[in-house]
């Protein structure tokens, strides 16, 4: 015979794991929102539009005279927020630095031909790189005889093609941008800093020394050749430990941009108010933020959804099939990515993975229906109510650190109704999952969900290698897996209080949809 506190939902047996979980919750929020009100000590920020181009100049706070400017230019599916750390960076060392939202990035509703692929995604590129540097140039306090560009991943390509056809550019500095098709001159373009992370694809990483070597045949990472004075220097690094976004982060990073932009554009090394680097302080404290908001989310839950006291039992899905169904799921939504029209929505791979997460939830939701799994009685009105409070908790959590500290996070054009298509397949995703772990203890269920998860970023990976998505999904795969793991926590937490499987699903259909669209870019 089961007692009280067998039938208890384990949550309420463990009080003093919530009032833990929510204590370091308390101090993530309060670093985190006392790093993003310290980020801007010692610097002026000014956004603008311009040309249809969104633009941020940084500069020292109450700088005299006229400074050396530098452009900042993101990767793929990036922002002018994921690379404010190098306007952190220089503007403390005396530049005037400014970000850009690329076309079909960030704040840009501009189209983005064939996803940064293409003749025609080159000369848009150039297009809003020369708005930047004419505004830039056009600032009474910029040195316009002294400007520097510096660029991610597609963003480097593109600095490095805009450097190389306009020599008045004094200097650049180019981060992962893979394979190039330099002519081989020490001249065009002027004074080169190439960086790759260690952990990338080899491609990133032979790029370097590639771009170097075309210049200099015998060129070697960590060695600095020619000269500034004349344009002609040349420096390949690669940065130890990170990985294609790590490489943004790395002290190492921060202070080879420092010291070649010094070295090149002549700035006064230290500036007004020192030249302490801080790469993550700004990403970091928006980080810590999203982590109590993960901390928090139990007891919220609870508060907003109390625990069912009583209800029908969850007949649970057989094991084998628990665990067998997902794997042919995934299997079956590989193809599926194929077949999916790449335009279908305006967001670049945005169609393909969201028919990918689709067909997965709908063969697992399929597969608890035949197996007539039940759910858990509760009042309709309450579920509702909770559900509205906990998208609201989930999608705010999300977007305003990461506005703040490291991505653009408001949907702009047809990111608005993109969303809905997008979320609706990340629903039926984690309302598959959560009908799957149904009916089982706490941890087999967290195990099936991570088993799903794990087996969903694997099926990426293969649909990309094969051939039948993008090689960009593998970029983004560790946003997605972070994602995942983000609503695996939310789920055990929603599982607690017996949460209805629809409430679990709207959730987790929200946290994954939302990046996804803000993030993707238009085209």
């Amino acid at each position: 015979m089961r007692t009280v506190e067998d039938v208890r939902p384990r949550a309420e047996r463990r009080p003093a794991l919530r009032v833990v979980a929510l204590l370091l919750a308390l101090v993530c929020a309060a670093l985190g929102a006392a790093g993003l009100a310290t980020a801007d000590r010692g610097v002026e920020r000014h956004s603008t539009m311009v040309a249809g181009v969104p633009l941020e100049v940084v500069r020292p706070a109450g700088a005299t005279g006229r400074l050396p400017g530098v452009v900042v230019a993101h990767g793929l599916a990036a922002s002018r927020q994921l690379m404010r750390g190098f306007a952190d960076t220089l503007a403390r060392r005396g530049y005037a630095v400014e970000l850009v939202d690329l076309a079909g990035h960030g704040a840009s509703t501009a189209r983005l031909p064939g996803a940064g692929d293409g003749l025609a995604a080159d000369a848009r590129l150039d297009r809003d790189l020369d708005v930047a540097v004419g505004h830039l140039r056009s600032m009474p306090w910029v040195d316009a005889a002294r400007i520097g560009l510096l660029g991610h991943s597609m963003g480097a390509a593109a600095v490095l093609r805009y450097a190389t056809a306009h020599p008045e550019i004094s200097a650049t500095v180019s981060i992962s941008q893979g394979p190039t098709s330099s002519t081989g001159s020490a001249a065009r373009p002027r004074n080169l800093l190439l960086l790759a992370g260690g952990l990338e694809f080899a491609g990133f990483r032979d790029g370097a020394l590639e771009a170097l070597r075309a210049a200099y045949p015998r060129g070697r990472a960590g060695v600095t050749y020619g000269d500034p004075r004349a344009g002609t220097a040349r420096r390949a690094v690669v940065v130890p430990g990170v990985e294609h976004v790590g490489v943004l982060f790395h002290p190492r990073t921060h202070r080879e941009v420092a010291t070649w932009f010094d070295g090149t554009l002549g700035a006064s090394s230290g500036g007004p108010h020192g030249a302490g680097l801080r790469p993550v302080w700004r990403a970091g404290s928006a980080m810590l933020l999203h982590l109590a908001a993960v901390l928090s989310f139990g007891a919220i839950a609870a508060a907003v959804l109390r625990p069912v006291a009583s209800g029908r039992e969850r007949r649970r899905v057989p094991l084998p099939l628990a665990l067998g169904v997902p794997a042919g799921a995934v299997l079956a939504a590989v193809p599926v990515m194929a077949v999916v029209p790449r335009g279908l929505l305006p967001l670049a791979v945005a169609a393909p993975v969201a028919g990918f997460f689709g067909v997965i939830g709908v063969v697992l939701l399929g597969t608890a229906l035949l197996t007539g799994r039940t759910g858990v009685s509760r009042d309709g009105r309450s579920s509702v109510v909770a559900a509205v409070v906990l998208v609201a908790l989930t999608v705010v959590s999300f977007a305003v650190p990461a506005q703040l500290g490291w991505a653009h996070a408001v949907p702009v054009g047809p990111r608005a109704w993109a969303l809905l298509p997008i979320a609706a397949c990340a629903t039926a995703f984690f309302g598959g999952v959560e009908a799957l772990c149904g009916g089982y203890g706490r941890r087999a269920a967290i195990l099936i969900h991570a088993w799903i998860a794990g087996g969903a970023l694997a099926g990426l990976g293969v649909a990309a290698l094969v051939g039948a998505a993008s090689s960009f999904v593998l970029l983004v795969a560790p946003l997605l897996a972070g994602l995942l793991v983000w609503q695996g926590v939310q789920a055990a937490a929603l599982r607690a209080v017996r949460a209805p499987v629809w409430l679990t699903a709207v959730v987790g259909g929200a946290l994954l949809a939302w990046p996804i669209a803000v993030t993707m870019p238009i085209i």
